[in-house]
């Protein structure tokens, strides 16, 4: 059997005689058989396990070929049984295998045999080969994806939906978004595009830093997905809007809860800025947490207390929602971060949302309002450090004491 192996006949149909795929999938993603045959039999998900996942996103399935194929549904991998060989193998070895190249296509082909070589040899299976792929799943689990973008111009839609919440194309480009027609993850392995554009279903790329390795942090955001499709997809999780946080003198640094609300609020306080510059002196730098259950790590606050001037004041504006505000009271618990929320008589969830129903006019006053008197809501804050029942409350009952 080698002997023909190595004669020429070492190719994918041949393989697929000898081992079936769901065995090969099973066995490179160290599940049972009887739970890949579940999944498509009955359209079932499991939690990934090739990266960390606490809800199921990832099925099996047959295409029009026969082909089976492995579908991770958050976006981070596609395809049949030789592509997760790819991946498996690149992440053992440590080179990169490209199954669209023929020579790395038979290193796969190989790396099956000698993974079933009672079936293709006649010989013992091989234990270490076993644990080493059992070891590499769990490694995957812990390595970052790549993510690539293929950036296409600004349209007419673009410009209209970001204008709703009063961003423009130029303050788009400052903040390291772009418009997306394609994007590829852990390309060397996976060649295919995870994504193609559609007017019904944009994608904008968040440029958001990049790792000592030299690979950038990214993070995908799909707006017109509805709840229960995947919204966003990331390889990071830490502070966003880092590179613009450039300085080291600000008065007022507030954290928000997404890029969206970000960048809305910046451009709302420039063009206030802008027309009422004499009525607004203070220095303001916004960032955001990756997503609201996200916890603010020492290190994150110590550099943010950096960025601020001596007399300078940390805040957060989270949504007005459950999570939202527990997030707020914990800010605030932990690190004596002052929470602002939206008044719920606007019955609008964040700020992006204010900003669209109520225009820049009608926000203007607001603002400038919680930004001449943020010092005056800090004493209130330090002086209510006692009554947790009213650390939040007091930000959405009374006109007089609500910041926005």
């Amino acid at each position: 059997m080698g002997r023909n192996i190595n004669t020429g006949t070492l190719n994918k149909d041949y393989v697929l005689s000898k081992v079936s795929q769901i065995t090969i999938f099973s066995t490179y993603l160290n599940l049972s058989d009887a739970i890949v045959q579940h999944c498509i039999d009955t359209g079932d998900f499991i939690l990934s396990p090739i990266r960390y996942d606490v809800n199921p996103t990832c099925g099996f399935k047959y295409d029009f070929k026969n082909k089976l194929k492995f579908k991770d549904f958050a976006g981070y991998f596609w395809g049949d049984c030789f592509d997760l060989v790819a991946l498996v193998m690149s992440s053992m070895y440590k080179t990169s295998i490209n199954i669209s190249n023929k020579e790395d296509f038979i290193k796969v082909l190989r790396h099956i045999t000698l993974m079933f070589k009672d079936i293709f040899y006649g010989q013992d299976k091989d234990i270490n080969l076993i644990t080493d792929i059992n070891t590499t799943i769990v490694n995957l689990r812990n390595t970052k994806p790549v993510i690539e973008l293929v950036v296409r111009s600004w349209n007419n839609d673009d410009i209209r939906d970001w204008g709703k919440i009063g961003v423009s194309v130029k303050d788009l480009n400052i903040e390291f978004i772009y418009a997306i027609d394609q994007y590829y993850i852990n390309k060397n392995i996976n060649p295919d595009p995870k994504y193609y554009y559609k007017s019904n279903d944009p994608c904008y790329g968040y440029v958001i830093g990049q790792d000592r390795e030299g690979v950038y942090n990214i993070k995908l955001y799909f707006p017109k997905r509805e709840k229960g499709f995947t919204r966003f997809i990331t390889n990071c999780n830490h502070l966003e809007g880092i590179y613009t946080l450039d300085k080291v003198d600000y008065d007022i640094i507030l954290v928000t809860k997404s890029t969206k609300d970000r960048v809305a609020i910046k451009s709302a306080i420039k063009h206030i800025k802008l027309l009422y510059g004499q009525d607004i002196k203070a220095n303001i730098g916004v960032i955001n947490l990756p997503h609201e259950t996200y916890k603010l790590r020492q290190s994150e606050y110590d550099w943010l207390k950096g960025k601020l001037n001596p007399d300078g004041v940390i805040v957060s504006l989270m949504d007005n929602d459950r999570v939202g505000k527990l997030q707020s009271i914990w800010l605030l618990n932990n690190f004596n971060i002052l929470p602002l929320l939206i008044p719920i008589i606007y019955k609008c969830k964040d700020f992006a949302e204010w900003r669209e129903k109520q225009g820049i006019k009608n926000i203007t006053q607001p603002i400038i309002n919680i930004i001449n008197n943020i010092k005056e809501y800090e004493k209130r804050s330090i002086n209510k450090q006692q009554n947790k029942h009213n650390k939040l409350i007091r930000f959405e009952n009374g006109s007089d004491a609500s910041p926005f």
